[in-house]
């Protein structure tokens, strides 16, 4: 299968971010970041220039394309993934990096095309928060789990229930792979959506973006237990108050926030006791 890459030249740091976030919730296989330039990739068959251009229009963002095919996106990919440490705890890496020696947790993400490697800011976060957490015994459901790092590092610090569902295929096929890579084959990862999962879990990640985040707010009120846990992720500094207004009338409160760059991960808490 060929893909379709766009290429986004010279770009500060706050057109990363706005592109990261235009992007997160559409039908593509991957982002990658090389200094000042993003690469975008859809499947030649569902990629849509006009929609693309619409999407872009109003940040006057310009792209290059190239057709590439997928064995080849898959070596540049992995070529570009270096290992990274969290918190002198954890450390992710590829297969074909060394095993951490000196951390806490040693985990293995085959990167392929799937957010979630622990690269971006706000990945990074939510691992950290995690970091923070007891999940010893704990349910834990990760919505929208691109790689499955999240679900898989929740698994090895002990949560007893953990699922993770994704709406794209590929994504869910990579999360499957890395939880076996990871010892984790109990993680329970599927394709389904949202409103199929059944409740109630102690701990609830979703490192998605702002507008999935509050169209589905409501729901993931439903699925949390009492005095439940609530990570977010994929919101920009500027929003958290778009956030916090929404979960005024459900009962949930921000108890804590992380900021790297110009994104932010919450910390909510289920106070419907």
């Amino acid at each position: 299968m060929n893909y379709i890459k766009l290429i986004f030249e010279k770009l500060s740091e706050d057109q990363i971010d706005i592109l990261t976030a235009l992007f997160s919730d559409e039908n593509i296989h991957g982002m990658e970041q090389i200094e000042s330039n993003m690469l975008v990739y859809f499947s030649e068959s569902d990629f849509d220039e006009n929609y693309i251009n619409e999407l872009i229009a109003p940040f006057e963002f310009t792209f290059s394309k190239e057709i590439t095919v997928h064995e080849n996106w898959n070596a540049t990919w992995e070529s570009n993934f270096e290992p990274i440490t969290i918190g002198n705890v954890v450390g992710l890496r590829a297969h074909f990096h060394p095993k951490f020696e000196n951390m806490l947790y040693d985990i293995e993400i085959t990167p392929k095309m799937s957010f979630g490697t622990g690269h971006h800011e706000t990945t990074q976060m939510m691992m950290e928060y995690l970091i923070e957490t007891d999940c010893e015994n704990k349910s834990v459901f990760d919505f929208g789990c691109g790689t499955g790092v999240l679900a898989i590092f929740a698994k090895l610090k002990g949560a007893s229930n953990v699922i993770g569902i994704d709406n794209d295929a590929w994504s869910v096929e990579n999360a499957i792979e890395n939880c076996q890579k990871n010892n984790c084959s109990e993680v329970l990862i599927s394709i389904n959506d949202i409103s199929t999962v059944q409740g109630p879990f102690d701990i609830i990640e979703a490192n998605i973006n702002l507008n999935i985040l509050l169209f589905y707010m409501n729901k993931l009120k439903e699925l949390l237990t009492p005095n439940g846990d609530l990570f977010l992720s994929g919101i920009l500094i500027e929003d958290i108050p778009t956030i916090e207004k929404a979960l005024i009338p459900l009962n949930l409160a921000v108890v804590s926030s992380k900021h790297m760059k110009t994104w932010a991960s919450l910390h909510i808490k289920n106070y419907n006791l």
